[in-house]
């Protein structure tokens, strides 16, 4: 398309012509058909459809095309001449690809529009993609659960919106769903009734009776696929009866999201529609001339609720309360995941700490001058590591979705760039004092923190725009220096679950957070990459020369890393969800495979270390786990190889493997593997290990480092000792510096195990 466009000698005016041409033609035949009729024809040709009681998926299911067809039969005049040919159905079969080719066009039109100075232009592209494509970006039970609490867990609220609405939020839930309800009923009805059409002639065949009656089958076909418009909509009362709901409040409910779209053209809509601004969005009921109404699809019900909800509420007094307990409940419900994430940790929820005010008092360097009181929502604390996060309850405003570059800019910065620096100031105390002084609390000594991450987590579903780091940080919206990984709440709660070790988290944050994964990897949705780390790590070669220049002591670089290095290939996600929403909705999740990290042989050992309480046991443990799966075999064999080669002066067995797989030095680990012989006393064993370790790490200029000790005798392992000194060797360690091999001496496999000598054959 976009070569066909170019190719003309006018390519804006080529594309404008085809627009509109595209949009005459296929108004011009939608109407020949009844709109609400049509509607139906076209949703049981684009929706998913399974038996009751399962999930069904497909990938040439797009809700979009029943919202476009929707859209565009609703602003076209019908013309009352209603053609046998084609049907209905063949219309909908045949315009298939007219409505996806539209839809692209849209795109292509959009993109010839973009000012490509505008570092906000890919972004844009992106948020209208995802309004054009993307339905049911969370869950619709956790949508659901999430809006009834925004608006009916707050008692002010919920009255405010009796009073001035005249219903609640479960109110419009229960008739949205129950209109849903309705016409899955009335399909099934029809359907069950041209099956037992079916049963009836096949038992007068059977019997010898059987009258051909092609009349009544073709009625009771087309009835299925081509229904009159009462069999496919639902009354007022019959939502009443369904629901239990008061009929002034459905009713209500109703007034409040049917769909009107006045005098509005088909190219107007279309227009609209691919530009984000989808009016199905907010008021997603269609009704028809006798009242009656209908869903194209349900998949915009809580979205819709949330949105319209909320649009009511800002024109309102309620709107502060309503605010203020949206943040609360951002904060708790962000709370309770990160304890599934990381339990065990210490949490500070709400705090407010100082920092420097003015220029002076940052040079000063003293935390205790600081008098700038800034709040936190978020500082978890576990051994070595601490993770700082940020909640932003509000959402993308609907001229962000609708493409408006200077509203997005706003809105962005608000949710974004707003979290990224209020953790990264976090983070930048941390770092350079050592600790926070904390309002009510003091001085918190952080001097032993070697490992930061920042969290934003959104309230809404931002889609592709999160998963785009690389443009977040082009655009100005995210610091190279601090990247903040933007989740929303639901894809954090399904995270929590979905983790069965807290190792495995950190892990994935260290790669999230590395701006160079968004380079090479895109996908439409946060669960997908994640999704993906279970299954290839995420991980990203880092450049070899510049892990050289961070890591003075390891060898030059070879050609072959430096080739791997620069062959490395964009590539895009593809939809890593089908697993998981086989798990979610296996009414017994046990009975169902979860998804789950790829095993590991050192899984185990990653769990013993948290079992025993090792101090740094999660740090530890995703730099065990952050190895490819080669190197992870190796070293589970480690230990036995060290246990099965005991040295015959009787000294204990040493392996030194170094961890550089960034050009971050902060980032290097230094493991040491050791033995303890027979007779050494355990005191003496572990003065030496933690001396060698300690030593070792300042000669490699290593920020961490620990020792897995074992016992030969009994082969047991003896536990783990963790390092993260950084400062000046004392005088003692000093002066056994030198007796350490040189850097390009350590050995980086273990020796094979010792073979017991033979006996010399003795020749005949």
């Amino acid at each position: 398309m976009i070569r066909s466009v170019d190719a003309s000698e006018d390519p804006a005016q080529a594309i404008e012509t085809a627009f509109h041409e595209a949009v005459d033609s296929l108004s011009e035949r939608i109407g020949a058909f009844d709109p609400i009729r049509l509607i139906e024809a076209a949703r049981l040709r684009f929706l998913p459809w399974g038996a009751a009681g399962q999930m069904s998926y497909s990938s040439e299911s797009i809700a979009s095309r029943v919202e476009l067809l929707t859209l565009i039969a609703l602003t076209t005049t019908t013309t009352g001449e209603i053609r046998e040919t084609p049907s209905m159905s063949e219309f909908v079969a045949e315009a298939e690809n007219e409505f996806d080719g539209l839809l692209q066009l849209c795109q292509v039109r959009a993109m010839m529009a973009t000012d490509r100075a505008d570092k906000l232009a890919m972004i844009s592209m992106l948020i209208r993609g995802s309004e054009v494509w993307l339905r049911n970006t969370s869950y619709p039970e956790q949508a659901k659960a999430t809006v009834i609490d925004l608006f009916d867990g707050c008692p002010e609220v919920r009255q405010a919106l009796l009073a001035e609405l005249g219903f609640s939020a479960a109110d419009a839930f229960a008739v949205l769903d129950s209109c849903h309800d309705r016409q899955q009923d009335k399909l099934n009805a029809r359907m069950q009734s041209f099956v037992e059409l079916v049963d009836t002639a096949l038992s007068e065949q059977a019997s010898g009776t059987f009258e051909p009656r092609a009349d009544e089958a073709a009625a009771a076909l087309s009835a299925v696929w081509e229904a009159e418009a009462e069999a496919v909509t639902v009354g007022i009362d019959e939502l009443v009866d369904a629901t239990n709901v008061p009929e002034a409040r459905v009713r209500a409910v109703v007034g409040r999201f049917r769909l009107d779209l006045g005098a509005t053209t088909p190219a107007q809509v279309v227009e609209d529609y691919a530009a984000g601004r989808n009016p199905l969005r907010t008021q997603p009921l269609i009704t028809g001339p006798d009242g009656r109404v209908m869903l194209p699809h349900h998949a915009l019900t809580a979205g819709a609720i949330k949105e319209n909800l909320e649009q009511h509420l800002k024109a309102s007094t309620s709107w502060e309360i309503y605010a203020g307990h949206r943040g609360k409940l951002l904060e708790t419900r962000t709370r309770t995941a990160l304890q599934a994430l990381l339990p065990g940790a210490e949490y500070r929820d709400g705090f407010e700490y100082f920092v420097p005010a003015t220029t002076s008092e940052s040079a000063t360097g003293d935390p205790a001058t600081y008098t700038k009181r800034v709040e936190g929502d978020h500082l978890v604390l576990l051994d070595d590591v601490a993770v700082i996060v940020e909640d932003k309850a509000a959402a993308l405003s609907a001229l962000s979705r609708g493409g408006k570059v200077n509203r997005m800019r706003t809105d962005l910065t608000g949710i974004i760039k707003k979290a990224g620096e209020q953790t990264g100031r976090l983070r930048t105390a941390i770092e350079r004092d050592g600790g926070v002084r904390i309002d009510g609390e003091g001085w918190i000594d952080l001097g032993h923190i070697r490992e930061v991450h920042t969290i934003a987590v959104s309230l809404d579903d931002l889609t592709s725009v999160a998963t785009a780091t690389a443009e977040l940080v082009r655009a100005g919206l995210l610091a190279p220096e601090n990247i903040c990984w933007t989740v929303s709440l639901h894809d954090l709660e399904l995270i929590a679950e979905l983790v069965d070790r807290p190792a495995e988290f950190l892990l994935y944050l260290r790669r999230r957070r590395n701006p160079d994964v968004t380079e090479l990897f895109s996908a439409p949705d946060e669960l997908d990459l994640f999704l993906y780390f279970f299954e290839n790590g995420l991980w990203v070669e880092p450049d070899p020369d510049q892990v050289r220049t961070a890591f003075p002591f390891l060898p030059e670089p070879s050609t072959a890393d430096r080739r791997r290095y620069r062959n490395q290939k964009r590539a895009i996600i593809s939809t890593r969800t089908d697993p998981l929403d086989h798990w979610y909705h296996t009414p017994d999740r046990s009975q169902a495979p979860k998804p789950a990290m790829v095993p590991s042989p050192l899984m185990p050992f990653v769990d013993e270390l948290r079992a025993r309480g090792t101090y740094g046991w999660l740090s530890i443990g995703a730099t065990l786990l952050a190895g490819a799966t080669e190197l992870q075999e190796r070293m589970s064999r480690f230990p036995r190889q060290l246990l099965d080669a005991p040295r015959e002066d009787g000294n204990g067995r040493t392996l030194t493997m170094p961890v550089t797989g960034t050009s971050d030095p902060a980032e290097g680990w230094l493991l040491v593997w050791m033995t303890r012989p027979a007779g050494q006393s355990p005191a003496a064993f572990e003065h030496n290990s933690q001396r060698y370790l300690r030593l070792k790490k300042h000669q490699l200029s290593l920020p961490r480092g620990v020792v897995f000790a074992y016992d030969e005798p009994t082969r047991a392992f003896l536990g783990a000792h963790y390092d993260g000194d950084t400062g000046p060797l004392t005088a003692s360690l000093e002066a056994d510096l030198g007796r350490l091999q040189p850097p390009e001496a350590m050995q980086r496999r273990p020796p094979p195990p010792r073979k017991a000598k033979r006996k010399p054959r003795k020749r005949k």
